[in-house]
């Protein structure tokens, strides 16, 4: 069966146009995700931004110097990561939704139920297979360029496998993307029959996911453009800077005006994108399943 790339492509701008509530009601997720997140990992945020201003005017920072910079990124993602998952899951479960069943739209196509619980262990199936692949790919090219160090000859072949990785990551990344609407739409974790679904189709497949992704980069490029000259408007995020032992109380006194901004563009900005990204699979779910759309 062949897919129309381009149709499903523009799936998530007809979900906003068709659903304008349900991207609002995402947008209001966001919020909710983005304060949790800020007021759990707060601190280390800070730091973050007080080291990346403390480096700016170095052009050559040593190791010594740049490894507080990733120690702090480590502990910020290390308390949100968790928050993000879960998160994560409900949002793709709430856009499949949208999709696939379209009537069923109470709460802005929002749960927390049986099936964001099995979005949730098919998301970290995936993310356990790919994540190996990587690892895997990784390892390989280490070994092979350690040993170019003293055998030039070998670079050709780290080249070589460093695109054949990236290629079997891209792969299995598109033979694997039907997993959440399978799982959603037919209620039980559907890993191996997304390999079954887009056999035949990997190229459409990737297609659609380019333009998707190109497009949902041009949304947020968009967005950052009307964000900065309001984030400077009223003071700007660079107020946080060394404020690394202010507790919330103090960092929302000092640049409030431009966190809450920064919440509101971010949380709409990521309601779009994401609506952008993910709908096209759903749609090529039914398309492939025969399955009508609305």
């Amino acid at each position: 069966m062949t897919l129309p790339a381009t149709d499903c492509a523009f799936e998530g701008f007809r979900l906003t146009r068709r659903a304008p509530k349900a991207l609002l009601a995402w947008a209001l997720a966001y919020g909710v995700f983005f304060t949790l997140f800020f007021l759990v990992a707060a601190p280390h945020l800070v730091t973050v931004m007080s080291l990346v201003t403390a480096l700016e005017g170095n052009s050559n920072p040593s190791i010594e110097e740049i490894q507080p910079l990733m120690q702090a990124y480590g502990a910020m993602f290390a308390w949100g990561m968790p928050l993000a998952i879960l998160f994560g899951a409900v949002l793709n479960t709430a856009i499949a939704r949208s999709v696939i069943r379209p009537d069923d739209k109470q709460f802005g196509y929002l749960r927390v139920g049986k099936a964001e619980l099995r979005v949730l262990a098919v998301n970290l199936i995936v993310a356990v297979i790919t994540g190996l692949a990587a690892m895997v790919v990784f390892a390989v090219v280490s070994v092979i360029a350690a040993i170019a160090i003293t055998v030039p000859a070998l670079w050709l072949v780290v080249v070589l496998l460093s695109l054949a990785g990236l290629a079997l990551i891209i792969w299995l990344t598109v033979r694997l993307s039907l997993a959440v609407p399978i799982t959603f739409a037919e209620g039980r974790i559907a890993v191996k029959e997304s390999f079954a679904m887009t056999r035949g189709v990997f190229w459409p497949m990737l297609g659609m996911a380019i333009i998707a992704w190109i497009m949902a980069l041009l949304v947020a490029l968009l967005g950052s453009a009307v964000a900065a000259p309001l984030s400077l408007l009223v003071g700007g995020m660079d107020r946080l800077a060394g404020l690394e032992n202010a507790g919330v109380a103090q960092m929302l006194r000092v640049a409030g005006p431009a966190l809450a901004v920064s919440l509101v563009v971010n949380a709409v900005l990521s309601a779009a994108q994401i609506a952008i990204m993910y709908a096209p699979f759903s749609a090529a779910y039914l398309h492939l399943k025969g399955a009508p759309r609305t």
